[in-house]
């Protein structure tokens, strides 16, 4: 629903809008909550803590206007230290438009950008970027212009950084149906996704060039996105929709399709439905069928007589079932078919049937929503998700078991209407802010003394540098001592300034910095570290850190497989479009020297096709020896960080059978570990094991030998051996209560060793 439409028993558009009287309050009883700010100039709009270890919040106004609050202990809200940080011009704020979010760079603490959603004008909205010079924005720069609006309303203005390094933002259909379906040719009822200079990555969904489709598309099918956010436990997009009969959030992947204008909840195969939705401004009532409620062992289902179109984790109320046993609230666990779902229940075992299942109201204009992301609150809390409704004032907190499962959906606050945004603050309390820019923060009842670190994921850029804060959850008798050590992982990811900080009974309560940086490397892998924060006596706290290969050269792969004397492609492209022409250079740089670029050794890509892919040629020259090769070719281009391709060359020369040696000559110990394998896996499938073995080839008595091991070790070729359900014949694991079979540990072990030997014996053979 549009901000408008929020607004409709108040005010007709946030430009008018009137602040009504201070009003929060938490439902959970092991918060408390205080205010933190009355109010700002200008309706508030959106709000993010810089990543710098400052401890600074800042918040943007409808009218253009960028604050920075100061963090800290402040006598009265009133008092407490704003800061102008911009005005943004143009602007165009009339309706739901204007200055709608922030988001801040991933390498803030190096280039100090700070990228903005604006309405320019009543045609065209834009994302722009401030350099942060201290508490003054300067040098605004148009990242990308020409985004649609029709300058009322449904123009979105969510906008994040996701861990890829890519800009995202998120549009609506404009209020008048733009974009909608399966439109690929507008930006509207959209998320789009950018460099973080502007430019196209070529591997968006729906990118074609100079064809038809408006090549920033990352997602469609949206009504009214307002607001997004990144999943820390693992980069997910989750995306806030403002809807028309249902508010619905979505986590967001590349090319879906959420189905606006034909669907809202209702969304058939094919489309992706709703992680988390409510009714907009009411509730769904579904009658049960008159056997319609089964209870059995703790767990019950329900039927509804028309489909429901719940999902996990809402808080559904039972009435009116003629055993009153059943009635009560409870929290779908799944949702088997389109009119039944299932929950926990105690009780006896029971069936009955009729009454309603009638969902939660939580609102009607869902809007800003994070992760908890922090460790001031108990475990419990972590990883939960916190949003807001503008209509109700409702914060709600979904418990997650799993960063993709939803446990329960439920109210755990409210400000009395006009929610517009929520954040883990650096001290890991959690701050909210109506649209008259009053704030609250609520912080744990924390009762023994803790570590409280502000991100227990931190995703980065390799290159780059990052920041977490540290702080105490109660006050200290004494000194603490903290350190801050990479335990695990890259050692390409470096713990920096605050490895080591000091906390007093004076200042345990503000938050200091310890600084990250992930090194640059040759692959395109994600690289993963986990840095424990302890203190004696305390419990440490661990932060993984995932640093993202931020190459701006695009190829078809990481590694190519060939023929030894046959030829094998790939192909490179640009993600991001040049100023001038671009040379990528690819080179032969480690490994076998049989291995060569035959062809596209010099790529030259202009700003005109630099996203059509060139094709580099390898080949694998014939040798004497009968060894696999390997190699690593490296592509560089100036000004482009370069990576690698792993080339691996399969040999095609036969082994002399004459020539192997006996299977005496090989080493003792490499035999007997491959006997004992042998016998291990022989005790386990003795049973299983056909007592026909197949031919042995007389000629080859290594090969022999070892042929006649693996083939045991399966089963012999007639066997019957049938994985147990769970398990992975790959590796030989089995879930828990899957009884061992014979394709387990001894097994794979046994195939390794069986191929190690044949290649020993061949590269003997051979004189190497």
């Amino acid at each position: 629903m549009s901000l408008s439409r929020r607004l409709l028993v108040a005010c007709t558009t946030l430009a008018v809008f009137t602040p009504d009287s201070s009003h929060a309050d938490i439902v959970d009883e092991n918060f408390t909550e205080r205010s933190y700010l009355g109010s700002l100039p200008g309706t508030a709009t959106g709000m993010a803590w810089a990543p710098d270890g400052s401890n600074r919040l800042f918040v943007t106004t409808q009218p253009g206007s960028v604050w920075i609050v100061a963090h800290g202990d402040i006598p009265t809200p009133a008092e407490r230290d704003t800061r102008l940080f911009a005005t943004v011009t143009p602007i165009h704020f009339s309706g739901e438009c204007g200055l709608l979010g922030l988001v801040f760079d991933p390498d803030f603490l190096v280039n100090h950008y700070v990228y903005f959603f604006v309405t320019v004008s009543a045609s065209e909205q834009q994302i722009i970027r401030y350099t942060a010079e201290g508490d003054v924005g300067t040098n605004k720069t148009v990242i990308v212009a020409g985004l649609p609006t029709n300058g009322g309303n449904h123009n979105g203005g969510a906008i994040g950084v996701g861990p890829d390094g890519k800009l995202y933002w998120a549009i609506g259909d404009n209020g008048i149906g733009r974009g909608v379906n399966a439109d690929l040719a507008s930006l509207a009822a959209k998320v789009g996704r950018a460099n973080l200079d502007g430019g196209v990555p070529n591997d968006n969904p729906f990118f074609d060039g100079d064809g038809p489709n408006a090549d920033y598309i990352w997602a469609r099918g949206l009504r009214n996105p307002f607001t997004m956010t990144f999943q820390p436990a693992n980069g997910g997009l989750w995306l806030d929709v403002v809807g028309t009969t249902y508010e619905q959030i979505f986590v967001v992947n590349r090319g879906d399709h959420a189905g606006y204008s034909a669907y809202e909840n209702n969304q058939p195969n094919g489309l992706i439905t709703p992680i988390i939705k409510y009714r907009t401004n009411a509730t769904d009532a579904l009658a049960l069928t008159p056997s319609g409620a089964l209870r059995s062992a703790s767990g019950v289902t329900f039927t509804t007589a028309a489909p429901h179109g719940f999902r996990r984790g809402e808080m559904i109320t039972i009435a009116g079932v003629s055993d009153a046993s059943f009635n009560g609230n409870v929290y779908v666990a799944s949702t088997p078919s389109a009119t039944t779902f299932t929950a926990i229940q105690t009780g006896p075992n029971a069936a009955s049937g009729s009454g309603t299942a009638v969902t939660q109201a939580l609102g009607g204009c869902v809007t800003g929503g994070t992760f908890y992301a922090a460790t001031q609150f108990a475990p419990e809390y972590w990883g939960n998700y916190f949003f807001g409704d503008f209509n109700s004032g409702n914060i709600v907190r979904a418990v997650m078991s799993s960063p993709a499962t939803i446990e329960s959906v439920q109210i755990w606050g409210n400000v009395g209407g006009h929610l517009i945004d929520i954040e883990t603050g650096p001290d890991g309390a959690l701050y909210y802010i109506r649209a008259s820019g009053e704030m609250f923060r609520a912080a744990f009842d924390a009762t023994v003394q803790g570590l409280v670190v502000s991100h227990r994921h931190v995703w980065m850029l390799e290159g780059g540098e990052q920041s977490i804060s540290v702080s105490l959850a109660i006050a200290p008798t004494a000194d603490v001592v903290v350190n801050a050590v990479r335990t695990s992982g890259d050692p390409g990811i470096v713990v920096g300034a605050g490895a080591r900080l000091t906390f007093t009974p004076a200042n345990w309560s503000e938050p200091q910095s310890v600084n990250l940086s992930a090194a640059t490397d040759a692959d395109t892998l994600l690289d993963t570290a986990i840095i424990d924060v302890s203190s004696p006596a305390l419990l440490t706290r661990a932060v993984t850190v995932n640093a993202v290969d931020r190459n701006s050269l695009v190829v078809s792969t990481d590694t190519l497989g060939i023929d030894e004397g046959a030829s094998g492609t790939f192909t490179v492209a640009l993600a991001t479009q040049p100023s001038t022409s671009t040379t990528v250079s690819v080179m032969h740089s480690a490994g076998d020297e049989d291995i060569g670029v035959s062809s596209g050794a010099a790529l030259t890509f202009t700003p005109a096709d630099f996203a059509t892919p060139q094709t580099v040629t390898i080949d694998a020259a014939e040798d004497a020896d009968a060894i696999d090769d390997r190699a690593t070719v490296a592509l560089t281009a100036n000004g482009l960080l370069s990576l690698s391709i792993a080339i691996a060359a399969t040999d095609n020369d036969p082994l002399a059978p004459d020539a192997a040696p006996p299977v005496e000559d090989l080493d003792a110990a490499v035999l007997d570990a491959a006997s004992a394998a042998h016998d291990a896996s022989a005790d386990a499938g003795a049973a299983g094991r056909d007592a026909d073995s197949p031919p042995v080839d007389a000629d080859s008595p290594v090969d022999a030998t070892l042929d006649a091991m693996a083939t045991e070790a399966d089963g012999g070729s007639d066997a019957t051996h049938h994985e147990a359900p769970g398990s992975d014949p790959g590796c030989g694991c089995r879930a828990p209560g899957v009884p061992a079979s014979r394709g387990g540990l001894a097994s794979a072990l046994l195939v390794a060793l069986v191929l190690a030997i044949r290649q020993r014996a061949r590269a003997r053979t051979r004189g190497i």
